[in-house]
């Protein structure tokens, strides 16, 4: 896997934009681990800490949102997956082994793996997919939208399943592997556990799963526990359980990671503290490839972004360069697309990338005083924001422009903001959000479309929108790019940083990039996870 090279001795980051991360830890017998953080554990329990709890039940049908990625992708599985270990969006097998696309996208003819058991025992076949999929329609939550328009499911066997559509969709097999996908759920804790919430109640502290965990304990803003499915069909995991204890402070973490009492931090080191663990030679530093993208809205819903002409002068007014550089050097690279990355491929979608205030002083300049004011957004909960912020707050203070910055918690970005956009702010800054996939049509109807989950600032142009429905049919590759096109010029959300996770771990943890899925941030395959001999005593 591609790692990107990290400066000094170190061995080779919600929805929307959480503060969501894990935290490893392992304990040993008798204990927790050494002072010297070189003891690797002899019990078999991993500790990942959970910075804040998971905010929704991980129930699959339920859950959409980032740190709970971490049990969602562990206890549950879909027909297929992106796979691990690479940095490409490449869909590989999961309980579906193989699979055939009809012409016209419509039809979807799925090989199921046999001798899959779900962890109440049930054998998994062809009918679980018909459930699952009706299940996940009828709770309705965010990610519904990806059964939407399935015409019928047939099952001429245990092992064979037919999905007809409604309608050509090209993209169908991204959305079964998302990590927010349709996931199988037993038909049979479906069926008894229904009461009259289609199982939610039951899903939110037990599990329907056929993944390599089971859940175990679920204490909301406390503790999450998982342990190994003893007849998981991939085989027994080094790591045999695991516990997920509920923090809510960074520093607690990063201090018992230098203590040795935890074994590895994902996504929680913040930026400024990262050049030290990528210079600590006793540790091992990844920057793994995702599908996170640094993001700047901006809002025509008020008057000083109200043209695409003033959108398109403020983003290339700032040097992302360099506020990468400043702000996310060890996790982040330049944005060289419209759409994240990898979700074209071959290098097709490229943008050019401008560093030119000129056009943004000219038009502050034609601005009455009055107009002179702007309000900068970030999520209240992320360093990064804040600082990229600052930095653009700094700038236009710098043409006489009245900045200020204000941070949101989620739930009134998610909310508040899409609802009123005259009410939200100018700019909202994002440093590490992410599509549910990385499709070109996923990307942008998220963040480019109306209706999008993503589209907090309602910016929208109606040509890309058009262009991204037809892209769903046929997918196109030239129509996506068509589409980016009519995005950039209306400058709405443009993406300024691919973003990466920032892993740092002892060295006795082995397997962590073979564990990490481009599409998954903020977890890893626990199950894959290697205990390495690394020679320390114990």
């Amino acid at each position: 896997m591609h790692r990107r090279p990290l400066p000094g001795p170190a061995r080779a980051s919600a929805a929307a934009a959480l503060a969501a991360s894990l935290v490893l830890t392992v304990a040993a017998c008798g204990g927790g681990a050494s002072a010297s953080g070189s003891s690797a554990p002899t019990d078999g329990v991993l500790t990942i800490g959970l910075l804040n709890d998971i905010g929704q039940p991980p129930d699959p049908d339920v859950y959409y949102s980032g740190n709970g990625l971490a049990l969602t992708t562990n206890i549950y599985e879909g027909l297929v997956r992106y796979e691990p270990g690479v940095d490409e969006s490449t869909i590989g097998p999961s309980l579906a082994t193989e699979w055939e696309v009809s012409e016209d996208n419509t039809t979807y003819t799925f090989t199921l793996r046999p001798d899959v058991t779900f962890h109440d025992g049930t054998p998994f076949t062809s009918a679980a997919v018909q459930a699952s999929f009706d299940r996940r329609a009828a709770v309705g939550a965010g990610p519904a939208y990806m059964v939407d328009g399935i015409a019928s499911v047939e099952t001429p066997d245990d092992l064979h399943v037919v999905i007809t559509l409604e309608r050509p969709n090209a993209v169908f097999l991204d959305y079964l592997a998302s990590p927010y996908g349709p996931r199988m759920i037993s038909p049979k804790v479906l069926e008894e556990q229904a009461g009259d919430d289609f199982a939610q109640t039951y899903l939110s502290t037990h599990d329907g799963g056929t993944g390599p965990y089971e859940l175990t304990t679920a204490r909301v803003g406390e503790r999450y526990g998982m342990t190994a499915y003893e007849d998981y069909w991939g085989g027994e995991p080094d790591f045999t359980s695991v516990e997920l204890p509920v923090y809510t402070d960074t520093s607690a973490m990063q201090l018992a990671l230098d203590n040795g009492d935890l074994s590895a931090i994902i996504g929680a080191v913040p930026s400024a503290s990262q050049e030290r663990y990528v210079n600590d030679d006793t540790l091992q530093a990844y920057s793994l490839p995702s599908f996170q993208v640094g993001v700047l809205y901006m809002n025509p819903n008020r008057p000083f972004l109200a043209t695409a002409e003033a959108r398109r002068a403020m983003f290339d007014a700032v040097d992302w360069d360099t506020i990468i550089d400043q702000v996310v050097t060890y996790k982040a690279e330049p944005a060289t697309g419209v759409f994240s990355r990898g979700a074209i491929p071959g290098g097709a979608d490229t943008r050019e990338t401008v560093h030119d205030p000129a056009a943004l002083e000219q038009y502050v300049g034609s601005l009455p005083a009055a107009e002179k004011k702007v309000v900068i957004g970030h999520n209240a909960g992320s360093a990064d924001d804040a600082q990229v912020a600052n930095l653009i707050a700094a700038q236009l203070q710098g043409m006489g422009v009245d900045a200020t910055i204000t941070g949101y918690q989620t739930s009134q970005v998610f909310g508040s903001f899409a609802a009123d956009p005259a009410e939200a702010p100018d700019l909202y800054i994002a440093s590490g959000t992410w599509p549910d996939a990385s499709n070109p049509y996923m990307y942008g109807h998220v963040f480019w479309d109306q209706d999008g989950g993503l589209n907090f600032l309602q910016c929208t142009d109606d040509e890309a929108t058009a262009l991204l429905a037809e892209g769903l049919a046929t997918g196109d590759t030239d129509t996506y790019l068509a589409a980016g096109q009519a995005i950039t010029d209306a400058a709405c959300t443009p993406s300024w940083a691919y973003v990466n996770d920032f892993v740092v771990t002892q060295p006795w943890i082995g397997g962590v990039e073979e564990s990490h899925s481009i599409a998954e941030p903020y977890t890893l395959d626990f199950n894959t996870l290697t205990l390495q001999d690394t020679g320390a005593s114990e």
